[in-house]
């Protein structure tokens, strides 16, 4: 195959190709699942309902039936790396020192950053021999699959002939996915070329290579889309939705289990420790009102996962806009028009999902001035997550 597939991210930079890339889950969707593979991966060939999990490098997995926080993996024979490599257990053993293991020398910290959390209770891994792969965790835990989706799997000898160097290792990465690194520039953009020998005869890639680069600002993204410098963009501003559509653009739209939230800092002193200016700012949020100023590219949110979809089969939102019952609530806490909540918000403008994170936010200062003056500080993603 021929073409190069231009891509427009919502990241202001390329995510690491260090197999537990940054950028969040976008950086996981372009440089993670592209050039790796993992022990789980996400069936994503199907857009109706929810992705199921399916065999990866692990051709399957399973509880020890004498001890059920021991978990064994078998590992799928005949895959190559990149480099032609085959893989073994051991391999996917230096890949979870890497993540997980801090003194080890190939460690990388800045990977870690990103998938530590996804496996919290893990204690120990090793390998029985060149096909099985064990994980062993401090407390049961039925949610390990789905934290194996989150760790690309190298080998020893590639980080070697980088020299040991995590750095290094970005400009020559190797991995078992349908893409390789051709180019890197993490301000600029990076070039993946098409594994014509992928294991998975399924997810061949269909084009000769895809090109990233990071446009974070909304507007810019259509502009390239418009004049022809990429091919492929996500998360445009939503009143550019019309006019694309009307000049002959593809509009994919659909619901998926990202909740758009504020995560509050609940040291002693917070406001927000109090539970009624927690659950009056939650009054005052006309959340159909964003979704209209969104022009219907958000659905309503009504808890920890969206409402009426196929995480949650309520169909109504639990959370009601209710500007008096908010008022009531916020003066019994002391806050009033006179006597305003001042906080500070840090947000990421763009990345991982993040939908209009700027005019989100902006429409939350507006909804709620009655009682709420909010400080919004704009940064990368990465930057906001480690502070």
């Amino acid at each position: 195959p021929s073409g190069n597939l231009r891509v427009g991210m919502t990241a202001s930079a390329v995510p690491l190709p260090n197999g537990m890339p940054d950028q969040g889950a976008e950086g996981h969707r372009f440089m993670g699942i592209t050039l790796y593979d993992h022990l789980v991966t996400w069936d994503l060939s199907i857009a109706d309902r929810p992705a199921p999990l399916r065999p990866g490098l692990a051709t399957s997995w399973r509880v020890d039936p004498a001890n059920p926080k021991r978990w064994i993996f078998t590992i799928r024979e005949g895959v190559k790396f990149h480099d032609g490599k085959i893989l073994t257990a051991e391999d996917v053993v230096f890949s979870y020192n890497r993540a997980y293991k801090n003194d080890a020398p190939e460690f990388d910290p800045r990977g870690s950053a990103q998938v530590r959390g996804r496996m919290p209770t893990l204690v120990n891994w090793y390998a029985e021999g060149p096909n099985t792969f064990i994980v062993e965790t401090r407390t049961v835990d039925s949610l390990v699959p789905y934290g194996a989706t989150w760790t690309g799997i190298t080998h020893r000898a590639a980080w070697e002939a980088a020299g040991r160097d995590n750095d290094k290792f970005l400009q020559q990465p190797v991995g078992t996915g349908p893409f390789k690194l051709e180019a890197f520039n993490i301000r600029e953009r990076a070039i993946l070329a098409r594994n014509a020998d992928y294991w998975d005869t399924a997810r061949v890639p269909k084009v000769a290579r895809v090109t990233l680069l990071p446009l974070p600002e909304a507007n810019t993204r259509v502009a390239a889309l418009r004049s022809g410098q990429v091919d492929f963009i996500e998360a445009p501003p939503p009143d550019a939705i019309p006019s694309l559509r009307q000049a002959g653009f593809n509009i994919v739209m659909n619901q998926y289990g990202h909740n758009w939230t504020w995560h509050f800092n609940r040291k002693e002193g917070s406001p927000w420790n109090d539970v009624r200016v927690r659950r009056g700012a939650n009054l005052a949020i006309d959340r159909a009102g964003m979704k209209e100023m969104l022009g219907g590219t958000m659905a309503e949110g009504g808890g920890l996962v969206p409402v009426g979809g196929p995480w949650n089969p309520v169909r109504s939102p639990r959370l009601t806009y209710d500007p008096a019952a908010a008022k009531r609530l916020l003066a019994e806490a002391g806050i009033t028009p006179r006597t305003p909540l001042r906080t500070k918000v840090a947000i990421s403008s763009s990345g991982s999902g993040q939908m209009q994170v700027l005019a989100m936010n902006e429409a939350l200062q507006q909804l709620t001035p009655l009682v709420m003056q909010a400080n919004v500080l704009a940064a990368q993603y990465d930057a906001v997550v480690a502070n």
